[in-house]
């Protein structure tokens, strides 16, 4: 039986989004368009523009090993 003169707060917790959530996601992200537009600019001939691209890419894979590997222990 409910007791009607309880006071008690019933909705649930609020779900925040952690900063392992979000970097994540940025640095996928990163990965993802980094090596399609290094990609793109090599196939239509524009090396210059792909070299940053490329770099953003290889930075963004070397953050994302780096993390897995740090984390590996702690889940």
């Amino acid at each position: 039986m409910n007791d009607q003169y309880r006071i008690s707060d019933q909705t649930p917790p609020r779900q925040t989004v952690g900063h392992f959530t979000i970097m994540s996601v940025v640095l996928w992200t990163g990965l993802v368009l980094g090596i399609a537009c290094n990609t793109g600019f090599q196939a239509v001939g524009l090396p210059l523009l792909a070299i940053p691209f490329g770099a953003l890419g290889l930075a963004c894979a070397v953050a994302l090993i780096v993390r897995a590997v740090k984390n590996r222990s702690r889940r």
